[in-house]
C-alpha cells in the first residue's frame, strides 16, 4: 500500500468517526445538566475527535451552568452542520477511490481531498469556539491538564 491510500484510509476513517463522534456527543446531551453531568457524554471517542481532548478536558474545568450551555449550542450546531453535509448526497465514490486505474479516480481522489479539508476547517472553528467559552483562567489550565491526560494515554498504552 502506498503513502497515498494509507493516507487517504486514515483520512476517510478519521472523517467518519469524527463524523459519527460529534453526532454522538451532540445528540447524547440533550440537558445540560449539572457540571458532571454535562460534561460526561463530552469525552466518547476523545481519542479519535479533533479537539476531542479538549472536550474531555472540560469536565475537569469546572465550567459554569452559562459556559455547558454554551458548549452544548456550540456542539449543536456543529452536529447540525455535520448532519447535512452527510444527508447533502454528494458521497465520495468509493469503487472509484478504490481502483486507481480507474479514470476518475484523481476526480474522486481530488474531491476527497478538498472534502476532508473542508471537514477538518469546521472541527478546527468548533474547537475555537468552544476553547472561547473558556476563561482566561481556564485557557491556562488547559495545557497542564491535557498533558495530564496523554502521559496517561501514553502510559495506558504502554501497559497494553
Amino acid at each position: 500500500m502506498n503513502n497515498r491510500t494509507k493516507w487517504l484510509m486514515v483520512a476517510l476513517a478519521m472523517t467518519g468517526v469524527a463524523g459519527a463522534v460529534v453526532a454522538q456527543t451532540s445528540s447524547s446531551s440533550s440537558g445540560a445538566g449539572t457540571a458532571t453531568a454535562g460534561a460526561h457524554h463530552w469525552h466518547h471517542g476523545h481519542r479519535m475527535m479533533l479537539g476531542g481532548g479538549m472536550l474531555h478536558a472540560f469536565r475537569q474545568l469546572n465550567l459554569t451552568p452559562a459556559q455547558q450551555q454554551s458548549v452544548h449550542s456550540i456542539l449543536t450546531a456543529a452536529r447540525a452542520q455535520s448532519q447535512a453535509e452527510r444527508t447533502a448526497g454528494d458521497k465520495p465514490d468509493f469503487t472509484v477511490l478504490s481502483n486507481p486505474g480507474d479514470q476518475n479516480y484523481g476526480t474522486a481522489l481530488q474531491e476527497l481531498q478538498t472534502r476532508i479539508a473542508a471537514r477538518l476547517q469546521e472541527q478546527s472553528q468548533t474547537q475555537l469556539a468552544l476553547y472561547n467559552v473558556l476563561t482566561k483562567q481556564q485557557q491556562a489550565q488547559l495545557p497542564a491538564i491535557l498533558a495530564s491526560m496523554k502521559a496517561k494515554m501514553s502510559q495506558h498504552a504502554a501497559s497494553s
